[in-house]
């Protein structure tokens, strides 16, 4: 398929006839979503080596641009093309790639909607809304004039501007609104304007880290790297520069049930991969992190706080295993019997980044508790104590004769190995018994680790299940043996 695809591409351009100038131009600014995916992508409209000047060049990360520029054949340019939208789509396995069709009807709503010089995607305002999309905050139009509003050196540079507002939650201001203003300088012609420094034509600083941190935002597999000579097989970790912000951490309190027994809060965090910040160490890809929760009796105003830092390398071996995956984990923290307002908080020191999560726990001195099995190829020490965490997807894949491992953190029970079974299964019920070497963190909670290996599996998806002693039923998670 992919030849065939090559070989109309040479065909086209040995038998095709180039546009003129004013035609080629008129087709730049198309506002038919395909035609302009055509224009610059089938290399009939811009030779391929040119793509980067496209309106890609909005998106495109520098280490991608130094490995297009580094390409010497349409082949080469063509893979590189496919897998650089392959790695923004959410599915990696959806081949019409849905990013690449909503980048290119951003590219046609900027093409029909702004005009002036440059007009379309090339303008300040179409740069704006391809890279950041729509203003989430809306649009209006204002009197430059209005000393009521913070327009500093924009002030009374037009009689009129534009000021499109974002919501992002960290980056701009205190209250999560990012203004982004462009001075009508000409009737229809609507140009940045820099409230702070610059005016006209200049873009706020805090723009472009915000435009720094979309384009970094929408990369979902930052693990698989480009081969210029066979596409994307070779595997590599992303060294990220991100902008400082604060998001919602995922804590999956619901699908862990009890998060209270044996006096002990058990809070699963859960962190993509792909938003934290890796500098390169001796030997590994090292990101540090600092994790912190605070409990507040009820009724209270002030509560205790246990703070950790963490430090999680990843060597280039285990790039395959953990590509598109997060960091899964818990945090432990013994408390007295009693209700709590809980904070816990991941922070990046780093780049400043937190990602945060508040709710209620309540805590019993008694009782028994298990979390769901986390499942993954690779598990990694987080700190020196002793915590642990995996890092892998949602779905463990697996391959026959490979070692795994098993986590659950348990309360409130002493264990030996015989008191713990695991077993694959089925859709038909067919059960395989595994053999483990188990382990116990100093936690409290464990966690209880189990290293096996998968067995002789046709590809497809199985149930692991895992039972610790006689008082909890087992517990379940799914797993695809590949």
């Amino acid at each position: 398929m992919r030849t065939e695809l090559i070989s109309t591409l040479a065909l086209a351009a040995a038998f095709s006839v180039a546009a003129p100038p004013a035609v080629a131009q008129e087709r730049e600014y198309s506002t038919n979503p395909i035609h302009l995916r055509e224009f610059f992508e089938d290399g009939v409209g811009v030779p391929l080596k040119d793509w980067d000047g496209g309106p890609v060049e909005y998106i495109l990360l520098d280490y991608e641009r130094d490995q297009w520029e580094d390409l010497n054949t349409d082949e080469e340019r063509i893979e590189f093309i496919e897998w650089f939208w392959a790695r923004r789509d959410l599915d990696q396995r959806d081949t019409e790639h849905p990013f690449r069709a909503d980048f290119y009807t951003r590219v046609a709503y900027a093409n029909e909607r702004f005009r002036g010089f440059p007009r379309g995607w090339r303008s300040d305002r179409g740069r704006a809304y391809v890279t950041l999309g729509p203003p989430s905050g809306g649009s209006r139009r204002i009197g430059l004039d209005d000393p009521l509003l913070p327009l500093g050196r924009c002030y009374m540079a037009a009689e009129y501007g534009e000021l499109w507002t974002y919501y992002t939650g960290a980056v701009g201001s205190t209250m999560g609104e990012l203004p982004v203003l462009f001075a009508e300088v000409r009737p229809g012609q609507f140009d940045i304007c820099d409230p702070g420094f610059t005016g006209v034509g200049g873009w706020p600083t805090y723009v472009a880290q915000f435009m720094d941190f979309a384009r970094l935002s929408v990369i979902q597999d930052g693990a698989t790297g480009f081969n210029a000579t066979g596409g994307s097989t070779s595997t590599t970790m992303e060294v990220r520069d991100v902008v400082a912000r604060t998001e919602p951490l995922e804590v999956p309190m619901a699908e862990w049930g009890n998060d209270g027994a044996a006096g002990m809060a058990v809070i699963p965090v859960e962190l993509p991969l792909r938003s934290l910040l890796f500098e390169p160490g001796e030997s590994a890809l090292v990101a540090s992190l600092v994790a912190e929760v605070r409990l507040v009796g009820m009724g209270e105003t002030e509560g205790d706080v246990v703070r950790h830092e963490w430090s999680l390398a990843v060597g280039p071996e285990d790039a395959n295993s953990i590509a598109g995956g997060a960091l899964r984990t818990a945090l432990v923290v013994p408390a007295a019997p009693g209700g709590y307002s809980v904070t816990a908080r991941i922070i990046e020191p780093i780049s400043g980044t937190a990602w945060t999560w508040e709710g209620p726990v309540e805590i019993r001195a008694d009782g028994t508790a298990m979390s769901p099995p986390i499942v993954s190829r690779k598990t990694f020490s987080l700190r020196d104590a002793g915590e642990i965490g995996t890092v892998g997807r949602a779905t463990a894949r697996l391959t026959s004769g490979e070692p795994f491992s098993i986590l659950s953190w348990v309360r409130g029970m002493n264990l030996t190995a015989d008191d713990v079974a695991a077993t694959i299964f089925d859709a038909s019920g067919n059960e395989v018994a595994l053999d483990f070497e188990l382990e116990w963190g100093d936690s409290g909670a464990g966690p209880l680790v189990l290293r096996t290996v998968a067995p002789a599996a046709a590809p497809g998806e199985y149930v692991l299940r895992l039972q610790v002693g006689t008082e909890l039923p087992p517990v379940e998670t799914r797993v695809r043996f590949e």
